[in-house]
C-alpha cells in the first residue's frame, strides 16, 4: 500500500496498534506518527475510560 500511496503523491501513513490485555482491537492510522497515536489514545479513552491494561504500539 505505501507504494500505492507514493504513485500517487500522497505522504506516508502512520500507524499504531491499540491492545488490549494482549490482543489487537484497532489499528489507527495517521499523517504522522503523533496523530496516530493521539486517534488511538481518544478511541482507548472512549471504550475503556479507566482500564490500564490498554497499550498503544508501532504497527
Amino acid at each position: 500500500m505505501d507504494a500505492h500511496r507514493r504513485l500517487q503523491g500522497l505522504p506516508p501513513l502512520f500507524h499504531v496498534r491499540l491492545k488490549h490485555q494482549g490482543r489487537t482491537l484497532a489499528i489507527l492510522s495517521g499523517g504522522s506518527e503523533q496523530e496516530a497515536q493521539e486517534r488511538a489514545q481518544r478511541l482507548a479513552c472512549a471504550l475503556f475510560p479507566a482500564d490500564e491494561a490498554l497499550t498503544i504500539e508501532q504497527a
